[in-house]
């Protein structure tokens, strides 16, 4: 019966966690008192359309809207539900309700989570699988926001080798944003977990991504910026995960690049510890390795046989490359670039690889 009135308070004030809260503090998180009972004088100095807003929606009938909920394949946990993440609970404005869909059972995981740009360089990829290949085997799931970009790029890594996602959308779980991105939502409800504050229905909203950005916070023991420019709205996460006493991690990049100032700002002022390797977020947060198994991404006949040459030539330059494997200049460039963004190779210069593994 909890749930039914946690979902209508939550659909009247989804982009008001504190006010929501301090509401629901006032009758001891009884959300059904709370809405039969409520008074605009425990609110003082709530917006008059606010105070409209909640009594035109006590009108509407709580069980027909949970139904609705339902129909949709939607759940929802409440705060006074035991499986409710301890850590959430104790940042300063935690939701009072998430809707989800997918296995709960990730959020009893340590999550690191993983974000930055939504436009992505190709050292923003190559540090993202270094980094996400780095924490294969170790008991924990990643969260982002299924942004494109980081964080669309650290899914389907991490989704790769068996790391189990949680995705927070700033809209409905009804609908999935970007469009482009149903596809990679509905693997990472397979493997884990689709969860926001936004009722079904609610469109993308421009103010509602700042209060994701402090879901995917308050989720995660340790944030890292894998690329982002002065600007970047994963610096918001960042700031959010600081003021909480989350970790905080920047990837240092090209200090002549745009795209690296927000990393570098963040290590500057000190709010994020400079990172280059995942093994220093598994040191500082005691992961235990082994729980997940390690997943290897499976390599092509040409990839194998660039493989084995560079093994025995190291370095083995491109023009010897070429020559051997008899594979066309273009076609063997693509699998040099898929090879290095895998950590299997390095280009030490001039067209110069070594193996990394």
């Amino acid at each position: 019966m909890d749930e039914i009135y946690f979902h209508i308070w939550q659909k009247t004030l989804y982009g008001s966690p504190k006010l929501l809260m301090h509401i629901l503090k006032n009758f001891n998180f009884d959300p059904k008192a709370a809405w039969r009972n409520f008074d605009p004088k425990i609110t003082t100095g709530t917006k008059k359309e606010t105070l409209e807003l909640i009594q035109k929606n006590r009108e509407e009938d709580p069980i027909k809207s949970y139904e609705e909920l339902k129909k949709l394949g939607i759940k929802i946990l409440t705060i006074t539900s035991p499986l409710y993440p301890e850590y959430l609970k104790n940042i300063s404005a935690p939701p009072v309700a998430i809707y989800y869909r997918g296995d709960l059972k990730v959020l009893q995981k340590p999550a690191i989570a993983i974000v930055g740009t939504r436009k992505i360089s190709f050292y923003g990829q190559k540090t993202v699988r270094k980094i996400v290949n780095e924490l294969s085997g170790y008991d924990l799931a990643l969260v982002s926001g299924l942004a494109y970009g980081i964080d669309a790029f650290a899914h389907k890594e991490s989704l790769k080798i068996g790391i189990p996602n949680i995705a927070v959308l700033a809209n409905g779980l009804d609908q999935i944003y970007p469009s482009e991105h149903i596809d990679l939502a509905k693997e990472i409800i397979k493997n884990g977990l689709l969860i926001s504050e936004s009722p079904p229905r609610t469109p993308s909203q421009k103010f509602m991504f700042p209060i994701r950005n402090r879901l995917i916070a308050g989720l995660a023991q340790a944030v890292i910026v894998a690329e982002a420019p002065e600007r970047s709205g994963a610096l918001i996460t960042a700031e959010y995960a600081f003021s909480e006493n989350r970790l905080v991690y920047a990837v240092p990049g090209d200090i002549d690049s745009y795209r690296h100032v927000g990393c570098h700002n963040l290590i500057k002022s000190q709010k994020a510890v400079l990172l280059t390797h995942a093994k220093d977020v598994v040191k500082d947060l005691n992961l235990a390795f082994g729980s997940l198994p390690i997943k290897c991404k499976k390599l092509s006949k040409e990839q194998e046989l660039i493989l084995r040459i560079i093994e025995k030539r190291s370095p083995a330059h491109l023009s010897s490359l070429e020559a051997i494997t008899r594979i066309p200049q273009c076609n063997l460039i693509e699998e040099l670039m898929e090879m290095e963004l895998s950590c299997l190779i390095k280009n030490i210069g001039g067209m110069n690889y070594v193996c990394v593994r």
